[in-house]
């Protein structure tokens, strides 16, 4: 299989001997469209910083685009795989928006208009260009996450990773964030993020990795969320579509609806009976 990210038997520990990671192994599809779900403290975020370089590895292995992770390679890993953090003002530093974007591409040695083409196209795929000269703290958080965003795409990667990418956004701010997701992602981008919303995951993942104390206890398609007991061992919750079905599973002897439509089209089948 054609992997945009492999680990194998990777474990991490922090300073004070707290295990994050234990042996996790598993690998994401390149193209794809990918979930990391699991409580605070599931490793979800260790994970994520190990794609990048940020987190060294300690045991096991990383590998990207076929070549293994270490620290020789960091300028060539971040080039490939772009990370948003959860937090938009631990990324956002500039005095204005144009300059934030630009950073990435100067320090990979980007000048003149190629580096001015980068950057007004990474501001117009998350529609920031008209912004493109004002400060940033005077953004709102919805659009400090686009500018986030912006500045990982002017560095043109491979994968996008995103760290509990709707904390914080009220609804039209999640749907503008998926609309760009899924038009980079249509664009051949690997889109992985990490993120407690069972909703949101089965209305748009491809592949779905659920974590709890630094191991991986299930992986593949969403419809694995509609399972209660994997659901309750992850702490998380089902899917409200499979809330409101679960009850009266009986009634209809069929698999529990996962997404909005799914339950719209069991209605409709069970209304004209």
């Amino acid at each position: 299989m054609d992997y945009a990210i492999e680990i194998k038997d990777l474990s991490f520990y922090y300073k004070d001997g707290t295990r994050a990671l234990d042996k996790l192994s598993l690998g994401f599809e390149k193209g794809k469209k990918i979930a990391i779900l699991g409580p605070n403290g599931s490793g979800k975020t260790t994970l994520l910083l190990h794609f990048n370089g940020i987190n060294t590895v300690q045991q096991g292995s990383v590998t990207v685009m076929g070549r293994a992770v270490h620290q020789s390679n960091q300028q060539w890993l971040r080039g490939k795989v772009g990370l948003v953090f959860q937090d938009p003002d631990d990324q956002i530093f500039s005095g204005t928006v144009w300059d934030d974007v630009a950073f990435g591409p100067i320090n990979q040695g980007l000048r003149g208009e190629e580096l001015n083409n980068r950057v007004n196209e990474a501001l117009r795929i998350v529609r920031m260009k008209d912004l493109a000269h004002k400060a940033p703290y005077h953004l709102s958080y919805g659009q400090k996450k686009k500018v986030a965003i912006a500045g990982v795409l002017a560095m043109d990667p491979d994968m996008i990773v995103l760290d509990e990418p709707v904390a914080f956004l009220d609804p039209s701010g999640k749907r503008s964030l998926f609309s760009i997701l899924d038009v980079l992602n249509q664009q051949g981008k690997t889109i992985i993020l990490a993120t407690h919303d069972v909703d949101l995951v089965v209305q748009w993942a491809d592949q779905v990795v659920i974590l709890t104390e630094g191991r991986v206890i299930a992986q593949g398609a969403p419809r694995l969320l509609s399972d209660p007991a994997l659901v309750e061992e992850a702490d998380l919750e089902l899917p409200t579509a499979s809330q409101i079905f679960l009850p009266y599973q009986e009634l209809y002897q069929q698999k529990i609806p996962v997404t909005v439509e799914d339950a719209q089209a069991m209605i409709k089948q069970l209304l004209t009976r």
